[in-house]
C-alpha cells in the first residue's frame, strides 16, 4: 500500500518546475471534547465540541446510559496528523462511548501520527470507553496515549484492540513504529502505567513478543469491587479461545489478549465485552450496537 500522507499539488502552468516539485503535506489536526452531568435524575450533555476531522454522533438510547459515538470523518490517519479527545463524565453519570468504525493508521513518510485521549470519571459514575479496533498498516508510525482519572466510587470499563496488518488481505506489518501508552490515576495517586513499543517485524515474531500474532487487545475495569471479579474475568477470557491473561492490581482488573486474525477475535471479544457490561455495569449483554454495523 502506498504511503497515505496527503499532498497538495500545484498547477504546473502557473508555477516554475522547482515549485511544482515542492509539494506541501497537508495535516489533520482535530480536537473533540465532550462532558456529561447528572441533571433531573438523568445523564445529560454539559459540553460538546468537535473540529474536523472529528465528529460526535448520538444514537437513539438503548438503555440507561447516555451514548455517544466518536468518528474520524477523514477515513484514516496519516503521518503527522494530530488528534485529541477529551471526555469528562461527571458525578453519578452513566455514559457509554464507542467509535463509529475501525481507525486506520496509514504509512507515514517520517513524522508519526499522534492521538491523545484524556478521560475523567467523576464520583460514583459508570462509564465505558469501547472504540472499535485500530488497524496499523505497514510503514505506519503512531504515537498514542490514553490517560484516565478515576474518581471515588467510579466504575469504568475500557478496551482497545490493535490489528497490525489485515491478515485476510494478505497484509503484514513489517516496518514502522507503534508507541501505545496507558495511564490510570485515582485522584493524584498513580494506579497503572503501561507502554508498548513495536518498531519492526521481529517484535511480532519473537516468543517474548507477540509470538507470531498480529492482533492484541487490552481490557481494563476500574471500580471499588474490581478484585472480587478476577476469577470471573479469567474464565470469560478463556472462552474467547485466544491467548490471554488477567490480573488484579491496585483496584483495577487487567486482561491482555493475543490473536492471529482480527475477524474471529473481534466476534469473540464482542461476546466478552457484552458479558462484562452486563455483570459489571448492569447494561445489556452485548457490545455497543455500532460494533455490528
Amino acid at each position: 500500500m502506498p504511503c497515505a500522507d496527503r499532498l497538495e499539488t500545484h498547477d504546473s502552468s502557473a508555477a516554475p518546475q522547482s515549485a511544482v516539485s515542492d509539494l506541501q503535506l497537508q495535516r489533520n489536526c482535530g480536537t473533540a471534547r465532550i462532558g456529561f452531568e447528572r441533571l433531573g435524575g438523568r445523564t445529560a450533555l454539559s459540553d460538546c465540541f468537535a473540529s474536523a476531522p472529528l465528529k460526535w454522533f448520538f444514537p437513539r438510547p438503548s438503555g440507561d446510559a447516555k451514548e455517544a459515538i466518536i468518528a474520524n470523518v477523514s477515513g484514516g490517519i496519516a503521518g503527522a496528523d494530530k488528534l485529541e479527545i477529551h471526555i469528562d463524565s461527571g458525578a453519578a453519570t452513566d455514559v457509554s462511548i464507542a467509535s463509529q468504525a475501525a481507525e486506520k493508521i496509514y504509512c507515514a513518510l517520517d513524522t508519526p501520527a499522534r492521538i491523545r485521549t484524556n478521560i475523567r470519571l467523576g464520583e460514583n459514575c459508570r462509564f465505558e470507553w469501547l472504540p472499535q479496533e485500530t488497524i496499523v498498516f505497514d510503514g505506519a508510525r503512531l504515537d498514542r496515549s490514553l490517560d484516565i482519572e478515576v474518581g471515588p466510587g467510579a466504575e469504568g470499563l475500557f478496551a482497545e484492540v490493535v490489528v497490525l496488518g489485515r491478515a485476510a488481505f494478505g497484509e503484514e506489518f513489517n516496518s514502522g513504529r507503534l508507541l501505545d501508552r496507558w495511564t490510570i490515576n485515582s485522584g493524584e495517586s498513580p494506579v497503572w502505567r503501561d507502554a508498548l513499543e513495536i518498531d519492526n517485524r521481529g517484535t511480532m515474531d519473537e516468543s517474548a513478543g507477540m509470538a507470531g500474532n498480529s492482533v492484541f487487545a487490552t481490557l481494563v475495569y476500574a471500580g471499588p469491587d474490581a478484585p472480587k471479579h478476577l476469577d470471573m474475568l479469567r474464565e470469560l477470557a478463556k472462552q474467547t479461545g485466544e491467548m490471554s491473561g488477567a490480573t488484579s492490581l491496585r483496584g483495577i482488573l487487567l486482561a491482555r489478549f493475543l490473536a492471529g486474525e482480527a475477524g474471529g477475535f473481534k466476534a469473540s471479544f464482542a461476546c466478552l465485552i457484552g458479558e462484562l457490561r452486563s455483570r459489571l455495569l448492569g447494561r445489556s449483554a452485548r457490545a455497543p450496537r455500532v460494533w455490528y454495523c
